[in-house]
């Protein structure tokens, strides 16, 4: 039988290491200023602060508002994503509600500010092909939620209940700049002049090279130099 020796260290562990790197990224792009500025409150949570707290939850696979209540007193997510206060879950449902529509358009501007910025300098490495083009990549596929009722989930092409998300991953590293969620029932082609509209201009804001798109759809293929 082993003797296991027991000591406390003199400080806290974390089993979401990542909201370091979140933090510091959106720190990168400013977004305290970027979304205060234009939606400023009176008094309670900075709208910043209810972003951040957002996001963090997504990029840990917390979609529901409820999770929030677990980081409420959670030192490390606080101090990680330069919070002065952690919102409530029904303050934070109420915010997003609020300021869903408004926000959408932050996306594409955060995403291009955090792309676009140097690390030691230099400008980040999409991957470039041997031909001297960038590949953009941009298509749509199938996201099973079956037994849920999440609002617009349907039928999708593929057979299973769920979102026919469209997805732009740019680069042979697989950068994304768009992941527009859809109903199920949506179909591929349908509204995507919108997405180009977003994705193709960022893409080509990002790189030095030229943007080559590749739409995939089942059987089709439309290539665009």
């Amino acid at each position: 039988m082993t003797d296991f020796i027991i000591r406390k260290l003199p400080c806290d562990l974390s089993s979401h290491a990542c909201l370091a790197f979140i933090g510091k990224y959106l720190k990168s792009v400013n977004v305290n200023s970027l979304v205060d500025q234009k939606f400023p409150v009176r008094s309670g949570v900075a709208n910043s602060e209810i972003l951040k707290s957002h996001l963090a939850l997504l990029c840990m696979g917390k979609s529901d508002f409820d999770a929030i209540e677990s980081f409420r007193n959670n030192a490390v997510f606080k101090r990680a994503l330069g919070l002065n206060a952690v919102p409530s879950s029904p303050t934070l449902r109420q915010r997003m509600d609020t300021h869903a529509g408004a926000w959408f358009e932050l996306a594409p501007q955060m995403n291009q500010l955090l792309l676009g910025n140097r690390i030691n300098g230099c400008v980040i490495d999409f991957g470039a092909l041997a031909c001297g083009y960038t590949p953009l990549d941009l298509d749509t596929f199938a996201m099973d939620n079956g037994g849920t009722e999440n609002e617009l989930m349907g039928r999708t092409y593929a057979g299973v209940d769920g979102y026919w998300p469209f997805a732009v991953c740019m680069g042979s590293l697989g950068y994304c700049l768009e992941l527009a969620l859809r109903p199920g029932v949506q179909h591929s082609a349908s509204e995507s002049e919108y997405n180009f509209e977003r994705a193709l201009p960022m893409a080509a804001a990002l790189v030095s090279t030229p943007p080559f798109a590749v739409f995939e759809r089942h059987d089709m293929r439309i290539h665009t130099a």
